[in-house]
This record gives C-alpha cells, structure tokens and sequence, in this order.
C-alpha cells in the first residue's frame, strides 16, 4: 500500500507508470500507461500524459486509488 503524500515522488521516479483514480462524475478510470507532465505547485493535483490517447488529464492526488497496481490510501 501507498500513501498519497508519497505520490508526488513516486511520479518523479517513474517515468511511465499505471494510474487508478475517481472522476470528478464518480467513474472510476484506469490508465494503463502515463507520465506524470506537471505537478502543480500545492501538491494536490496533477497533469498526465496517457500514452494509448495522448490525451492530457488533471487528477487530484486525493483521488487517486490505485499506482502502478499497488492500492493509494489517505
């Protein structure tokens, strides 16, 4: 298990990596591979890039449940 707080340098270490996370709507989303292209100054939210789409996605960390299949608690 991972904490949240421990987010923020486990992105900087991965360069790709998989991600779970809630929605804003409540949907439940998983990404099989991204990187992490900004993490913003508070710390609460970040930018990745998904790799299948090129998409770019702002995710609160709070909402994160799940990086690179090891579970995220608060």
């Amino acid at each position: 298990m991972i904490h949240e707080s421990k987010l923020f340098e486990l992105v900087q270490t991965h360069p790709s990596f998989s991600l779970t996370y809630v929605s804003k709507s409540g949907e439940l989303i998983a990404v099989d591979e991204c990187r992490c292209t900004s993490f913003h100054s508070s710390g609460k939210t970040m930018n990745i890039l998904i790799a299948a789409s090129g998409l770019v996605r702002k995710v609160n960390r709070k909402t994160v449940t799940a990086f690179n299949g090891k579970e995220v608690f608060l």
